[in-house]
């Protein structure tokens, strides 16, 4: 139930909220137009679980990427009711960002709202519960929860957690309170569904029973264990307080344990650059980490410099027991622990605040505090949303009693929070702008974080994604100095100089990040630095001479992610250029293992049977590919080509219906239409054969078997002018394709050209001897001349390569019986002459 509480000016809390509600939409109204970036690309573009024909129960057993929980590169980050969202996001909308950034706009409204209400049951009044809103809903600590996209695991489990706050409430207050019981206990569960830092609010909750509900303090604790002891009796209200506390840690504990069967009990791969302190010995890892608390606790209480990423070297890590910034720890944990004496010295409304305050603080942060077990990150800002609801209550506390010590600390403090909103709000609507694209964000990480190495790496990706490959490398470079033991930064170095064609020095930075591997089978190597054996494969396997050099990293990176599949993919490539065939079928046949829904895999898979002569296995494992990817253009080609072999009049119609798919898809696919106008003519459909040939030396004027399949169609319809524009186009561009330039001649004669004629078999006989053909076409052009002598030689050349060839041994004595005559005539002449 929210309460409505009046203060002098009538302000209820539902109006505060409605304020605060209103300020976080217009606060964060400039974020609409801001695209997918950072990880928003992993958990929404390239997140399969979004996509309709991924069934609705997948997301309960993938992480917030989309990657089965049980697979070795998963986060082991559970979150299925926050992905359900991005889903419903996706039907509506498919991939335009402005719908996934409304959706998280309201949904920090939303939270504003349900906070102003929580503040004013734990206030009792409604200006301190507004004051507390107001910095909530414009603390620049937010914007990475609200203007990213994948910040909504934050508000959406924050939504489930205060609702859960105020159904339990209720479950407290009244005397039949299992329906809020259980509501209390689905909203919990749903809060852990959309982040797993909700099961905190468990402890949120017994810490509203005991201190403020129960109102418990020192004394009455004291009091308590007195009584007790001499009436041996535990009171009522206690035994109460105790079953409820017991139901809650039942429930902790079932959601753990549930929670750590669906990860396969295994905890994330981070490398040493995501936690640096994590390779730190006893105690200075703990020094490291503790220190890391100030840090936060600064961040909210002064969030000027803000940055996406705070991993690798953006805060030095602690390595001496002297260093000054151990007193800022120190500092630290003396306030918190001395606010927390403060709150439960007394059960009065002040101490209650700053109780409930420090819960909202303290138990959201553990799971991120290295506490329990190393995480993947030094600092992230997103996960102080919850804690940051404790700390504008206390902030809240303060202005409010400084309005109570008189007029003057009231316009002091009024001025002072009003500056203080003015001027976040102002930082929130500049730091969204930070969100409005990759380049932007990274741009400003590097100016926050300048000795981050991976933001460098980062932007050089958004630079090498727009082709400009002299940025890139030198952001790389930069990472590499500013990290020198970046394995990453040198992978990408590697990749870029590869791009550029620097091929020698692509290997060495390849090489320098091999070197940097971590070495022994007690090092847990980061999944994507494993890239360096395959793409270092990839570079050497274009020198003919290093394939078996490559055939071995390709192993490595193998033995270390049995389940790379692109790793199995290349490798049966390669393996196809060492003839090795059998091989490369079986290291196909694992990536489909791996991953049954591989397009590629099947495709390739299909081209190595055809080199082992299995027609009928290629045409299933192309079939395969087709069923998973209708879509998938080498595939749906493959197969039309294997049927278009069997002249089978239903597979013919089934390969034409293929090839047009193709270029539905692809229109300038030359290919596909080119093996379409043979198709065409094995279906006797003439005219659109000739269209196809035609379409096709549009896309690609120089496609030598059309011109020579074209000029050839043209032929057989005797339209030889048209066959010898063809033909005469592919003798220019393709001299030594000898049967086209015969087949030239051969129209030359029929258009009465036989110079032009003679002119091409003599180009085909100066390749090739022994062509037949020409030979013997050549001898009619001779023939036609008088050249009778020339013509009979040619004639005999054309038997003795093919005694059989009877029209050779026809014009042969039709070249005799012409020479004899003309000999004859000759010397009729001379007779005469001398008479």
């Amino acid at each position: 139930m929210m309460l409505t509480l009046t203060s002098e000016r009538r302000l209820t809390v539902q109006t505060a909220g409605i304020i605060c509600a209103v300020t976080a939409i217009l606060v964060y109204l400039n974020t609409l137009d801001c695209g997918i970036c950072f990880d928003d690309e992993p958990a929404i573009k390239n997140n399969k679980d979004l996509l309709p024909a991924t069934s609705w129960s997948q997301l309960l057993w993938h992480d917030f990427w989309g990657q089965p929980l049980d697979s070795p590169t998963s986060h082991k980050s559970y979150r299925p009711l926050c992905v359900a969202t991005f889903r419903l996001n996706y039907l509506l909308h498919e991939l335009q960002p402005m719908g996934y950034h409304l959706v998280n706009v309201l949904l920090h409204s939303a939270v504003c709202f349900l906070y102003v209400q929580l503040c004013g049951v734990v206030f009792g009044e409604a200006w301190p519960a507004l004051i507390a809103g107001l910095l909530f809903a414009v603390h620049p600590i937010h914007t990475e929860a609200v203007a990213g996209v994948v910040g909504r695991a934050e508000s959406l489990s924050a939504l489930f957690f205060l609702l859960s706050i105020f159904s339990y409430r209720e479950a407290v207050l009244s005397s039949k309170g299992c329906r809020h019981w259980v509501l209390s206990l689905v909203l919990m569960l749903c809060s852990v569904l959309s982040k797993e830092q909700g099961i905190t609010v468990v402890a949120v909750c017994a810490t509203y029973d005991a201190f403020i509900a129960q109102k418990m303090d020192l004394s009455s604790a004291m009091q308590l264990l007195h009584t007790v002891e001499l009436q041996k009796k535990v009171p009522k209200w206690f035994r109460s307080l105790l079953i409820r506390a017991l139901l809650l840690l039942a429930f902790t504990v079932t959601v753990m344990v549930v929670r750590v069967k669906i990860m396969k009990a295994e905890l994330p791969v981070f490398t040493v650059h995501d936690n640096p302190a994590v390779a730190l010995p006893t105690p200075y890892r703990q020094l490291h980490w503790l220190y890391l608390c100030f840090v936060n606790s600064w961040l909210l209480l002064s969030p000027t410099f803000l940055c996406a990423d705070w991993t690798m070297g953006t805060i030095p890590l602690i390595t001496s027991i002297t260093d000054p910034r151990n007193l800022a720890t120190i500092a630290t944990f003396a306030a918190i622990t001395t606010l927390g004496v403060y709150g439960i010295s007394k059960s009065e409304r002040t101490n209650n605040v700053v109780v409930f305050a420090l819960s909202l603080i303290i138990f959201p942060f553990i799971p991120a505090s290295n506490f329990f077990f190393p995480v993947g990150f030094v600092v992230a800002e997103r996960i102080l949303y919850v804690p940051s609801m404790g700390f504008c209550m206390l902030v809240a506390l303060g202005a409010w009693l400084a309005k109570k010590n008189g007029r003057f600390f009231n316009s002091l403090m009024t001025v002072g929070i009003v500056c203080l909103l003015a001027t976040h709000s102002a930082k929130t609507a500049m730091r969204n702008r930070d969100w409005y694209s990759d380049i932007t964000l990274f741009t400003s990480a590097v100016h926050s974080n300048p000795n981050n190495g991976k933001v460098y790496n980062n932007l050089g990706h958004e630079y090498e994604k727009m082709g400009n490959f002299t940025a890139a490398e030198e952001l790389f470079r930069t990472a590499s100095k500013v990290q020198p033991d970046d394995i990453g930064a040198f992978i990408n170095l590697g990749r870029i100089l590869k791009a550029e064609e620097r091929f020698k020095e692509s290997e060495e930075a390849y090489e320098v990040a091999v070197e940097l591997m971590p070495k022994g089978k007690t090092f847990r190597v980061a999944p994507s630095h494993i890239n360096v054996y395959y793409n270092l494969a990839n570079l050497i396997k274009l020198e003919p001479t290093r394939l078996q050099e490559a055939y071995e990293l390709y192993q490595t990176a193998l033995s270390m992610k049995p389940d790379f599949v692109e790793a199995h993919i290349n490798k049966g490539d390669l393996l196809l250029k060492m003839n090795r065939t059998v091989e490369a079928k079986t290291s196909f046949e694992k990536a489909i293992f791996y991953n049954p829904d591989y397009t590629d895999a099947y495709y390739n898979l299909g081209s190595t049977y055809i080199q082992l002569g299995q027609k009928r296995e290629a045409e299933r494992s192309y079939r395969k590919a087709l069923a998973i990817d209708r879509n998938h253009l080498y595939s749906g080609l493959s197969l039309a080509l294997l049927l278009q072999e069997s002249y089978e009049k239903d597979k013919l119609l089934e390969a034409k219906d293929l090839l047009q798919h193709v270029l539905a898809i692809d229109p300038d696919n030359s290919k596909a239409s080119f093996h379409l106008a043979l198709l065409y003519l094995d279906l006797k459909d003439i005219e659109n054969s000739e269209q196809m040939f035609l379409q096709t030396l549009r896309i690609q004027p120089d496609y030598r078997s059309a011109l020579y399949n074209l000029g050839l169609l043209y032929n057989h319809l005797h339209k030889y002018a048209e066959a010898a524009a063809q033909l005469s186009r592919l003798a220019a561009m393709y001299p030594n394709h000898l049967n086209g330039v015969q087949l030239l001649g051969d129209c030359y004669m029929r258009l009465q050209l036989p110079q032009k004629a003679r002119e091409m078999y003599e180009l085909v006989l100066s390749q090739n001897p022994k062509h037949m053909t020409a030979l013997h076409n050549l001898g009619v052009v001779k023939a036609e001349a008088g050249n009778f002598t020339e013509a009979m030689k040619l004639f005999s050349q054309t038997l003795e390569l093919d005694p059989s060839h009877e029209a050779a041994k026809r014009h042969l004595e039709q070249a005799r019986l012409q020479l004899k005559s003309a000999q004859n005539s000759s010397s009729t002449g001379r007779n005469a002459n001398s008479r």
